[in-house]
């Protein structure tokens, strides 16, 4: 095997990407995996943190933290012994370059990572570990972290919320679509989300009951909400866009005044557990695997995410593979950056690049 490898570098903080070649990271250590990356989804974290220089201290530095790839070492541990050489695999990284996606190997912590089933490719995996993480965590971390829901994965938890609503702002975003499968799971009756009406069938075919206009302004998309048969008492909103001015404010004006609504927001700047607006609890969050609580919720995320991607109860999202490995990364963000895509991920295949 080789000792080095194709990767994305961003040299310098608010730098340029450049394609590279680095040593490959490793060995593992003993709660680790290696492995070849197959497809790596891009994230607007990736072109934030190239553009602000947030959450990255050492540079030259690799980014791309949606991954999968067959793993090609293994460590010694009981999580890294549950796996073997060229088994397939998932996982989110952590914002360190050794465990990144934009190179054509990357380190893996065993226990957040999983099986990939036959029936799922290696580019619909790569679209899921970081944005179901991120549902997950929202929705089933204790407030003042998350809404508390009580997790399906726990004894009594698939169907728990029979007969209750739950709203989810920015449904076609990759984060959005992770909530509305999860929330179908926890047995919401009414699962509401905002997205541009051309997504509809599609939310709807992955658990969405309602969709509405995501350009409605607020005063019409609330009496939109209030028009929806049946609705029952609104006390559960997640906010996947993020945006403290207009998505999460229409989160926060849908649900009804009380002690027991809660709003979570994808956006970790709203500082979680210290704000009640208008009657409501609120909290921001962050799905990162080091933050308080989250290694147990995505350990357990993960444990149970083979059985439900085999069983098609979680999918991946619609993706669109880009050119040229690796080279074709920076292109991909700069479309994201423009807000040019919508209701997809945008996939690159390290081994492409030239």
């Amino acid at each position: 095997m080789s000792t080095s490898q194709k990767a994305l570098v961003l040299q310098q903080k608010q730098g340029d990407f450049t394609v590279a070649t680095i040593p490959i990271p490793g060995p593992p250590g003993k709660d680790e995996l290696l492995v070849k990356v197959k497809a790596v989804a891009l994230n607007p974290a990736d072109w934030l943190i190239q553009r602000t220089g947030l959450l990255v201290e050492k540079y030259p530095a690799v980014l791309g933290f949606d991954i999968s790839g067959e793993v090609v070492k293994v460590g010694e541990d009981e999580f890294a012994s549950k796996f073997k050489e060229g088994d397939r695999v998932a996982f989110a990284a952590i914002v360190q370059s050794e465990y990144s996606g934009f190179q054509q190997h990357a380190l893996a912590h065993a226990d957040t990572t999983c099986i990939i089933p036959q029936n799922i490719s290696y580019d619909e995996a790569s679209t899921l570990p970081v944005v179901l993480s991120t549902a997950y965590v929202g929705l089933y971390a204790e407030h003042p972290r998350g809404l508390g829901l009580k997790p399906f994965t726990a004894p009594g938890g698939t169907g728990a919320y029979a007969g209750q609503a739950i709203l989810i702002i920015g449904g076609s975003s990759s984060v959005g679509h992770s909530v509305i499968q999860l929330a179908k799971l926890s047995g919401f009756s009414h699962i509401i989300t905002t997205a541009s009406l051309k997504h509809t069938e599609y939310l709807k075919s992955f658990g969405a009951t309602h969709v509405l206009n995501r350009n409605l302004p607020l005063d019409a998309f609330l009496a939109a909400l209030m028009e929806i048969e049946g609705l029952p008492k609104l006390e559960y909103a997640y906010d996947a866009i993020g945006e403290l001015e207009s998505s999460f404010r229409y989160a926060l004006e849908a649900v009804v005044p009380s002690s027991s609504s809660i709003v979570v927001t994808v956006n970790p700047r709203l500082e979680h557990g210290t704000l009640e607006l208008k009657g409501r609890r609120v909290s921001g969050f962050t799905s990162e695997k080091n933050s308080e609580g989250n290694a147990g919720l995505i350990m357990d995320l993960f444990g149970a995410l083979p059985g439900l991607l085999e069983k098609g109860l979680v999918k991946g999202h619609r993706f669109e593979v880009l050119p040229r490995g690796l080279a074709g990364i920076p292109d991909g963000l700069a479309r994201l950056e423009r807000k040019e895509i919508s209701g997809l991920k945008l996939v690159a295949h390290p081994d492409e690049t030239a």
